[in-house]
Parts: structure tokens; C-alpha cells; sequence
């Protein structure tokens, strides 16, 4: 039972670690996509190889991360397998091999006790009514405790295969599976290396910045004659657009529905799509949080402008 408690144990903290690794990716591909906008945007022909190059590292440990992650898929597999299938139903089948035990030793005990009765009344040279009667009880006994005890062959029979099979199955396919658990994590460990080496080169660069690249405008003289909510500015604009353009939407989340749907089948193939909430913020999308911030932002923006009088 101890082991079997350690096992479970393994099995979940692999899920946790892997679903780890699976925001961590996300975070590369983002660094990635930022460094590679700063590098098509520098001027400096130095500094946006630099930065081009660097973003295109963090893409490739993105990349190499989801090939290791589908590669340890299979193995999580199996494990979630053995632990959650095969496990359990040699568990209910144990269950049933106790059952059947007990029914077959409960007509042998029945039996036991009617043959003891009928020697007891024949030593007392006493009529038994049953055995006068043909002794029909006695022989549907016997009929019972015949039935109980091919089905409690059977079900020992069934246990001790599915035994075997576990301890065979514990004794060499699970350290197997996790030796090429942890050979695939070693291998992309060792690709991370590589590409660190790749781009050590890269770093320091100069970067020309222009003599107001720190100098940011006021908006203390901005004056408008009344507070504007940005969201109804932004409801506003959605309906002109759709009343100028009738019978099309305009979806400019498109992209980000496609990556979220994305990462999902991804948490969905490596079986962690169950996870807890403790396990990151990508497995159901952004969607919400970036809701929550924009709403958030508003409420500050026309706050503030309340709040300095602007307008009034």
C-alpha cells in the first residue's frame, strides 16, 4: 500500500512538473515574440541581429520544449495507466475473489451444520423431517456450495494473473518508463545548452538612442470639454464599424482564440487539461484576465481624469 502511495505520488508531481514546463514555454514564446518586435524596430543594424537573434533562441526553446513535452506524453500515458486503470481493477477483482470466498465457506459451514443435525437425530434413532421429506434443502445446499466454488476458482484464478501481471509490470515496465522519462528531459536540457552557446556572442550591444528617448510629453495643457469613457468610445466605434460593414464581424482576437485552442488540445493530448488552478494561467487562456485588466484600466483612467479636474 506504501508503495502504491508513492507511485500516485511520483505520477502527480510528474503531471505538476510538466504542466510547469508547459507555462514556462509559454513565457519563452512571449520573450521571444518581444525581443524579435524590438529587433525588426532598432534602427542599429548591430543591435537588431542582436535582439532578432535572441528572440529567435527563445522561440527555439519553445519549440524544443513542446517536441519534449509530446515526447514525454506516451510515458505519462502509461503510468496514469497502471496507476488509474489497472491498478483499481485488480482492486475490485480482489474485492470480488473476498466475496466469493466468503459465500463459498458460508455453504460449507450450512453444509457442515445439516450433516452434522442429521447424525446427531440418527444416533438418537429420531425421524428428521427434511430427510423424510427427500431433503430437498440439503441437496439445493449442495447446488449452491458447488456454484460458489467454481466462481471462487475462477476469481482466484483472475487474481492471481492480474498480481502477476502488476508485479511484472512494476518490476520492469515502470523503471523503464521512467529511465525514458528522464532521458528526455536530459535531452532537452542538453538543446537548451547548445542553443545557449549559440548566442553568447550576442550580448553586449550598442544601442543609439535619440537625445528625447527619455523625455516623455505632459499632459498637464491637454484640455477637453468633457470625461469620455474609453469603453463607451470603444462601443461606439465597434457599432459604426459594424453598421458600416452590415453582416460582418469584426473579431480581432482571432489569434489569440487560436492559440488559446491551441494550447488547450496541447494540455488535453499530455493529459493535464484536469489540472489543478494551482498549475498556471494558460490552460484556459487569458481571456479572462485580459478582460478583468482592461476593465480595471479604464476605471483608473477616467478616475484620474476625475480626479485632476480635467475638463471642468
Amino acid at each position: 500500500m506504501m508503495q502504491e502511495y508513492e507511485e500516485d505520488f511520483f505520477y502527480e508531481e510528474d503531471r505538476i512538473m510538466l504542466k510547469s514546463y508547459f507555462d514556462l514555454l509559454q513565457t519563452f514564446k512571449s520573450l521571444g515574440d518581444i525581443f524579435a518586435g524590438i529587433g525588426v524596430r532598432e534602427p542599429q543594424a548591430r543591435a537588431s541581429e542582436a535582439f532578432t537573434k535572441f528572440g529567435q533562441y527563445h522561440r527555439l526553446l519553445e519549440r524544443d520544449g513542446i517536441k519534449m513535452l509530446k515526447t514525454l506524453k506516451p510515458i505519462l500515458a502509461d503510468m496514469g495507466t497502471y496507476l488509474n486503470k489497472a491498478i483499481p481493477d485488480t482492486k475490485l477483482t480482489i474485492r470480488k475473489y473476498a466475496d466469493a470466498k466468503f459465500e463459498y465457506l458460508s455453504y460449507c459451514l450450512k453444509v457442515k451444520e445439516m450433516d452434522d443435525e442429521e447424525y446427531g437425530f440418527a444416533a438418537l434413532q429420531e425421524p428428521l423431517y427434511r430427510v423424510e421429506t427427500g431433503n430437498y434443502e440439503y441437496r439445493l445446499i449442495l447446488r449452491c456450495r458447488q456454484d460458489a466454488r467454481t466462481k471462487f476458482a475462477r476469481l482466484r484464478s483472475d487474481v492471481l494473473i492480474k498480481l502477476e501481471l502488476l508485479e511484472n509490470k512494476k518490476t520492469q515496465d515502470v523503471a523503464y518508463q521512467l529511465k525514458r522519462f528522464i532521458q528526455g528531459l536530459a535531452v532537452y536540457y542538453n538543446e537548451c545548452v547548445d542553443h545557449l552557446k549559440d548566442n553568447t556572442s550576442l550580448f553586449p550591444v550598442e544601442v543609439d538612442l535619440s537625445q528625447n528617448a527619455f523625455q516623455y510629453k505632459s499632459t498637464a495643457q491637454i484640455i477637453q470639454p468633457t470625461v469620455v469613457n474609453r469603453r463607451e468610445n470603444q462601443d461606439r466605434s465597434e457599432t459604426e464599424t459594424e453598421q458600416l460593414l452590415p453582416g460582418l464581424t469584426v473579431r480581432s482576437d482571432i489569434g489569440n482564440d487560436a492559440n488559446d485552442n491551441d494550447n488547450l488540445m496541447l494540455l488535453t493530448e499530455l493529459g493535464l487539461v484536469d489540472g489543478g488552478d494551482d498549475f498556471g494561467d494558460f490552460q484556459n487562456g487569458m481571456t479572462k484576465i485580459n478582460e478583468s485588466n482592461k476593465v480595471m484600466t479604464d476605471d483608473i483612467f477616467d478616475k484620474l481624469l476625475c480626479d485632476l479636474n480635467i475638463g471642468q
